[in-house]
């Protein structure tokens, strides 16, 4: 099951490959895609859901956030209290757009504003 966690593993490092985002996950790592991948029903279909959900999400939105930039090894560790995976982030958020607008990453749903329509 490892063998194949590394082969799905590879195949999200090639879709960064145009980054030149490379990934370093420790075995703890690799160990819970494992425990979290595998069904006895469906093999190791939820594998994929799982890199999904726990992986390439998350680090979507870092990449999105500027957590994550193009041309750096991003380091993941596997979370004990948590039982998650941890994307440790090179950079601290971005606080402006790709436009160069800024943007307000805390806004709480107090502070957001709705008007209503007739």
């Amino acid at each position: 099951m490892l063998k194949i966690v590394d082969i799905r593993l590879k195949e999200v490092e090639d879709r960064l490959v145009d980054r030149k985002i490379t990934l370093d996950l420790d075995m703890e790592s690799k160990g819970y895609l494992v425990s979290v991948g595998y069904s006895p029903a469906y093999g190791a279909r939820p594998l994929n859901r799982a890199i999904l959900s726990e992986l390439l999400n998350p680090l979507s939105v870092m990449i999105l956030s500027g957590r994550v930039r193009d041309n750096e090894v991003v380091e993941v560790h596997f979370d004990r209290s948590h039982n998650k995976l941890h994307i440790i982030p090179n950079h601290e958020a971005s606080t402006t757009d790709d436009l160069g607008m800024d943007v307000d990453n805390d806004l709480s749903d107090d502070e957001i504003e709705v008007e209503e329509m007739d």
